[in-house]
């Protein structure tokens, strides 16, 4: 889909469940289970990503921009 200069996929991926343990159960140990999941998502032509700094309870608010991040650098 062409939005003005950018090219983004028509379906987007949702990051609310990255950090957020109150509502689903998030554990640092899940990370490497994102990243593949990030990875399948690239894979597949998905390049929305849709965040937001209150995605992540606590300690963790951020945690999803933070994975994210992470995820595309590696």
């Amino acid at each position: 889909v062409k939005i003005g200069p950018l090219s983004v996929s028509p379906m987007g991926f949702g990051t609310w469940a990255w950090g957020n343990q109150l509502l689903w159960g998030y554990q640092e140990a899940m990370d490497q289970a994102l990243q593949d999941t990030f990875d399948l998502a690239i894979s597949k032509g998905i390049n929305l990503f849709d965040t937001a700094d209150s995605y992540g309870t606590g300690r963790l608010n951020g945690q999803s921009e933070k994975l994210l991040g992470r995820f595309i650098k590696e």
